[in-house]
């Protein structure tokens, strides 16, 4: 959710560019519609990714510096992340459009920041010039990716109140080309934000596994290895993070769904599908909470096979 008064996300990016690595030599100027894949991206265009997200409010206090209130609305279809790309393949805009909400938007134009964290080059981060409006997402080159993403943002970072919300976006497989036998596990990472019972706020990140059986349409999905980060610099384990559940889906429809509980006690829902011509990735979104009271944890998610 909101970023400390010291502004520490800021502090804590490399000057290297973001989204860098588009595919192709020169291009044109025209919008690649539909995207199919990170690979195919040429220079000097525009592209637009469609996703899922979920999103929601949160309140701050400031001279505490911690959130003290939250909500959170379902994950949902209709998302969208939208870049444009200059001759040298870099990223100079970009936009999150969460479902059913407003657009926001970061352009270098403007003189907002687009770069990685020093903690994990794999992360693209781009932050506006007044330190209100952020987004993290995993690089998909880093990571072997070549048909989805994911990624988390905030708006009005260290003020009274904000909204913040998680999405993972990517070619969608269609329905009928879902494998129907055989198995295969994903593997991969993710990341969100997590508060505690007294308002304090970190930035996460897993090890992500999803073991699948087409012909079951089952998914036993895990994370391991969570970690968590207030200022992005300083890294600790958090085994409380770590979540299991059983995700299922109906035959030819590319929606996964289930419920999900980390080891600390924290109980939601996962909502993803699988990117790619025949499910060669997966990726979605997660919301675990106490069931009422302040402490939650959200993210999303992306792993290849």
């Amino acid at each position: 959710m909101a970023i400390g008064k010291k502004s520490l996300l800021a502090t804590s990016l490399l000057s290297t560019v973001v989204l860098s690595g588009c595919g192709g030599g020169g291009g044109s100027s025209a919008t690649l519609s539909p995207f199919t894949s990170w690979g195919s991206i040429q220079r000097n265009s525009s592209v637009t990714v469609e996703g899922i997200s979920q999103s929601g409010t949160y309140t701050y206090n400031s001279g505490t510096d911690r959130i003290t209130g939250r909500t959170l609305g379902a994950s949902t279809t209709g998302a969208s992340y939208t870049a444009t790309y200059d001759s040298n393949g870099n990223a100079t805009a970009v936009t999150l459009t969460p479902a059913g909400a407003s657009p926001i938007q970061w352009s270098r134009s403007a003189g907002d920041t687009f770069g990685v964290l020093i903690i994990d080059n794999d992360v693209y981060a781009v932050i506006s010039a007044d330190g209100t409006r952020y987004a993290l997402a995993a690089n998909p080159f880093g990571y072997g990716w070549n048909y989805q993403t994911f990624g988390v943002w905030s708006t009005r970072a260290g003020t009274g109140s904000g909204t913040y919300g998680d999405m993972s976006v990517g070619s969608a497989t269609q329905g009928s080309s879902i494998p129907t036998s055989g198995t295969a596990t994903f593997s991969g990472y993710s990341g969100g934000r997590y508060v505690n019972s007294s308002g304090q706020y970190f930035f996460t990140s897993s090890s992500m596994s999803a073991a699948t059986d087409f012909a079951a349409r089952t998914v036993t999905f895990t994370t391991t290895n969570s970690q968590v980060t207030a200022d992005l610099l300083n890294v600790s384990a958090n085994s409380n993070l770590n979540m299991s559940g059983n995700l299922t889906y109906s035959a030819a429809t590319n929606l996964i769904t289930g419920n999900v509980s980390t080891t600390g006690g924290l109980t939601g829902t996962v909502n993803a599908r699988f990117y790619g011509p025949t499910a060669q990735e997966i990726g979605g979104t997660f919301a675990v909470d106490s069931g009422g009271g302040l402490e939650g944890y959200i993210g999303a998610f992306g792993g290849r096979r």
